[in-house]
């Protein structure tokens, strides 16, 4: 592969092995967000040089200059950066008007707290499930391992990507095929907890009934347990009421979870393959 003056790659090859060229509205499109013209193809335009700079290291400069602090201060310099600039990213502006240069002033080394060294589990939730489980791992079965592993000294639990996957049926069984990686997985919520959530209903107890006898399985039946959950969370947000801890959850999001939620409202009744839409 060849890339051109502004590093975009004259295309690629797909998991299948067949070669894809990169069109020029696309090369475009790559120009103008790396700051250039979409019809120039000329390369970019030369950036500030940058320095990293260790904390507390007198450095010399060849010529006398001007730090301009990242809260604002001013310093001069002649031959050398004082060696006590604070951390954090500056400029420094050449007296005679050279071109700047930014200083990136970082630690001498990462912060390591006391008790650091520790053990903890690997674990892939959607395999650690409970007798509570509807066929799959979850966001409870989470707390009981950690709650657990806590009590035997364990300071760390490693898990997979919980990102959320394409919606509807097939359901990707891999974490790292998501559809956003900025919100979860619903498969993984635990619904008993789902606020509103009341055994006494009788639809929901037969939905967490149907759900628990999925453990009977020993593979996971993803499309089974999505279609539960969510007709069990429909039947929750039917009867939904105000929730300071939702309100504060939607604010949080924006308009990138309202655009998220839009786009799962669409997949579900003309399939996941947005591409087709």
């Amino acid at each position: 592969m060849a890339r051109d003056a502004w590093g975009i790659e004259d295309g690629y090859w797909d998991i299948a092995g067949q070669w894809h060229d990169t069109p020029e509205p696309t090369r475009r499109a790559l120009r103008l967000a790396m700051g250039g013209l979409a019809d120039v193809a000329d390369p970019p335009p030369a950036s500030r040089p940058v320095w990293f700079v260790r904390h507390r290291a007198a450095l010399p400069i060849d010529r006398p200059a001007e730090l301009v602090l990242e809260d604002g201060t001013r310093l001069s310099a002649t031959t050398e950066l004082p060696p006590d600039l604070p951390l954090g990213y500056h400029d420094l502006l050449p007296n005679d008007g050279g071109p700047a240069t930014r200083l990136i002033v970082t630690p001498d080394r990462c912060h390591l707290p006391d008790g650091l060294r520790t053990w903890g589990w690997s674990a892939q939730l959607y395999a650690a499930r409970s007798r509570s489980s509807w066929g799959i791992g979850d966001l409870g079965d989470l707390a009981t391992l950690a709650k657990w592993s806590a009590g035997l000294g364990a300071g760390v639990l490693g898990i997979s990507p919980l990102h959320a996957a394409q919606p509807g049926p097939p359901q990707d069984p891999s974490p790292y095929f998501p559809s956003s990686r900025r919100f979860r997985n619903p498969l993984y919520l635990r619904v008993e907890d789902v606020p509103g959530f009341s055994a006494d209903d009788d639809s929901l107890a037969l939905a967490a009934k149907a759900g628990r006898s999925l453990n009977n399985n020993r593979v996971i039946d993803r499309d089974q347990v999505y279609a539960l959950k969510l007709s069990a969370l429909e039947l929750l947000w039917a009867n939904f009421e105000n929730d300071a801890r939702f309100d504060a959850y939607v604010a949080r999001g924006g308009s990138a979870l309202r655009q998220f939620a839009v786009y799962c409202a669409i997949a579900e009744r003309h399939g996941g393959g947005w591409n087709t839409w």
